[in-house]
């Protein structure tokens, strides 16, 4: 078992030298092993594979698919050092998609979340407020991923150029994000007030808790989970709503959108766009254009006035 450990280590190391970061299929891969071992198992076969898949029993089956998708994965390099090796099927546990809607929030609705963001709910200070404030309007105006704005450090945020630079994001890929003026100035009196908060101690990042630390991501969703019920765009036991996400699918309509009302070419902007949120893919950006039905009805009346045109 011990030279399958050492296959998965090796297996790891290929694929991040490849730009993969794989921390769940790390975390997956490991438990496998575990499994194996405590079985004494010394190949990897398709029984064995979907019986560790399915563990536990009463979670969600896309969870199950995810678990047997990253042995999968294994066991297509681990076929090459051992051929007993067993590779299960891609029809094995499927993922099943799911048809989602995200949430495109109007102008009126990211100025309520930013209002609300200043209330002093239970109790809250002015410093915790003033962070929510500047991390959901970053958030709107830029489209960034949540993690990627919560990983930022200090020395990432260029205050006196108005960019910001995103280190090792999805995919390993890093960029630059030009910000407005209005939101360079917003990031200016958010550092200021950081640095008092801070008293002199040094932390590495740029948005922190009033502890001091790193935000976590599952606490500002909570936290967003909380102001929207507050605010009335999510019911008391709603269990899904707006997603703090959903800024960032907002943000990449909302161009589109201005695109359409200028009478320029999304096909053009597109490319720009892709790279400013970061997608390694243009067919990423364009599942914004076929999720959202404004979008839609504008780009068959531009297609139509080009039918309708004379020849």
């Amino acid at each position: 078992m011990n030279d399958l450990r050492a296959a998965i280590t090796d297996y790891l190391d290929l694929r991040r030298a490849l730009g993969f970061k794989l921390e769940t299929d790390e975390r997956y891969l490991l438990n496998f092993a575990a499994f194996m071992e405590r079985r004494h198992a010394t190949h990897i076969t398709v029984k064995l594979a979907a019986k560790w898949a399915q563990q536990p029993a009463s979670v969600d089956p896309n969870y199950h698919a995810g678990r047997l998708r990253a042995v999968r994965s294994f066991a297509r390099y681990r076929i090459l050092t051992d051929p007993h090796t067993e590779i299960p099927p891609t029809d094995l546990l499927p993922r099943q998609r799911i048809a989602f809607q995200p949430h495109i929030f109007s102008k009126a609705e990211i100025e309520r979340i930013l209002a609300g963001s200043w209330r002093q709910w239970a109790g809250a200070t002015w410093f915790y407020c003033l962070g929510r404030y500047t991390i959901y309007g970053l958030l709107s105006v830029t489209g960034m991923r949540v993690g990627e704005v919560l990983n930022l450090d200090l020395e990432d945020v260029d205050l006196d150029l108005g960019v910001i630079t995103i280190r090792n994001a999805k995919f390993g890929k890093s960029r630059l994000v030009p910000v407005h003026e209005t939101t360079r100035i917003a990031l200016q009196r958010y550092r200021e007030e950081r640095e008092a908060h801070l008293a002199g101690r040094k932390v590495a990042a740029f948005f922190i808790s009033v502890p001091c630390r790193r935000i976590i991501p599952s606490v500002l969703d909570r936290a967003f989970r909380r102001l929207t019920k507050r605010i009335g765009m999510r019911g008391t036991s709603d269990p899904t709503g707006p997603r703090l996400h959903d800024l960032r699918h907002t943000m990449a309509v909302e161009v589109l959108r201005r695109c359409y009302s200028a009478g320029a070419d999304p096909e053009r902007r597109l490319p720009a766009l892709s790279t400013y949120l970061g997608h390694t893919n243009l067919n990423y950006t364009y599942w914004y254009l076929h999720q959202n039905p404004e979008l839609m009805t504008e780009a068959v009346a531009r297609l139509q006035q080009r039918w309708e045109a004379p020849v």
